[in-house]
């Protein structure tokens, strides 16, 4: 049975098997976007008052994103989406020709293309580094992988891909002991399992908000380590993150030195929102709703004749199951999918080497997050069934 409170969370009125592109936001935080946009088209935005509001209400914002990945709001940045807060990282460290980066062959295109970038500007060396076969990062191997010159090591915590769940706090303690920096790329594990700075020894922690969190788009989290934040350089400068003295150009030493320009007070409003529902859900009972899903999602599908699910054994699997059905066209089956009212995703998912190693060039992928029901998944399965045998006929 659903939990009580997890019933009272809204549910899509389609059976959305789509969180890892996207959840549907909970309207706790569609509220609060529009109350503010609402207020703004009858009072003005820069109403002297409203804004000291909307400003005290930032702050509050950023206290309760800390506290919901137990770390510091001097640690707390907001940005645009998770693709930005892994590039403020990369930018803002000061970079030597010849540093090395570690970057796994788990990474999707945002976690790949501005080290590359890097590489080809400053010199810096992407060093790749190469998964088991079941995508999972092994963290001794990891360690094994550390020179001199490394710098930092890279990775994603819940891929998008192949929903491994990494061995997030052993890879972050191993790379600490060796004096090396690390990043997660947390945007499909936000929302979805427990994380922070309390249990990750890391030193960076990007996400977006509209997958596992469900706020909305455009909203992005970026975490950094107190004691790192002076040292790292900004990649935008201006209003907000700024002040001029004497012909000098002075930035805070908090995180909030990473935001430049108008905050997108809707978005971080609505981010606020969606993390009060996480809390007052637990993401403890969160995570373990995930679970249980993932594993009656993965059996179903597995129980279609002539699918093929990838990825890791199930006990490193949340969320993300990865599949294809022999002879059928991944995408065509999304699109009769959607006609039945049940949304998946298909592609290439901007990791085209993982899908590479399973010697495919795109599959279906079904994710799961705590509205869903089992009801949902026998549906999704019954019709995945059907759909295959008329295809085979």
């Amino acid at each position: 049975m659903l939990p009580d409170d997890l019933a009272d969370a809204a549910v899509p009125p389609s059976a959305y098997f789509d969180t890892a592109a996207a959840a549907p936001p909970v309207p706790e935080a569609v509220d609060a976007a529009v109350a503010y946009l609402r207020r703004t088209a009858v009072e003005g935005p820069y109403l002297p008052s409203l804004r000291r509001e909307v400003y005290e209400r930032i702050e509050q914002v950023r206290a309760a994103v800390a506290g919901f990945l137990h770390a510091q709001p001097e640690e707390i940045a907001f940005t645009r989406n998770g693709t930005e807060s892994i590039s403020l990282v990369a930018r803002g460290i000061r970079w030597q020709p010849g540093d090395e980066v570690i970057v796994p062959d788990t990474e999707m295109l945002s976690n790949v293309a501005i080290w590359r970038m890097l590489e080809a500007e400053v010199g810096i060396r992407v060093v790749p580094f190469a998964a088991g076969a079941d995508g999972m990062l092994d963290p001794e191997r990891l360690g094994a992988a550390i020179t001199p010159r490394t710098r930092l090591i890279t990775f994603v915590a819940l891929s998008n891909v192949t929903g491994a769940t990494q061995p997030v706090a052993e890879i972050c303690r191993i790379a600490a002991a060796a004096g090396v920096l690390t990043h997660v790329n947390a945007a499909q594990a936000i929302g979805m399992l427990p994380l922070g700075f309390s249990s990750w020894q890391a030193d960076f922690v990007s996400a977006c908000s509209r997958k596992g969190l469900r706020g909305i788009e455009g909203s992005g989290i970026l975490a950094v380590r107190r004691h790192l934040v002076p040292d790292l350089v900004p990649a935008l400068a201006g209003w907000w993150n700024a002040t001029q003295e004497d012909g000098s150009i002075r930035l805070p030493d908090t995180a909030r030195r990473f935001e430049a320009g108008s905050p997108n007070v809707p978005a971080i409003l609505a981010l606020g929102a969606a993390v009060e529902v996480a809390e007052r859900l637990g993401i403890d009972t969160i995570h373990a709703r995930v679970v249980e899903l993932t594993g009656a999602a993965v059996r179903g599908i597995r129980s279609i004749p002539g699918a093929e699910v990838y990825g890791p054994s199930d006990e490193n699997r949340l969320s993300i199951i990865p599949f294809n059905v022999a002879g059928v066209d991944p995408r065509e089956l999304t699109d009769h999918l959607e006609s039945r009212g049940i949304i998946i995703e298909a592609g290439h998912f901007m990791a085209t080497p993982i899908l590479t190693s399973y010697g495919i060039s795109s599959m279906a992928r079904a994710s799961v997050h705590y509205f869903n029901t089992i009801d949902e998944i026998d549906r999704l399965v019954a019709e995945i069934t059907a759909f295959a045998g008329k295809e085979s006929a």
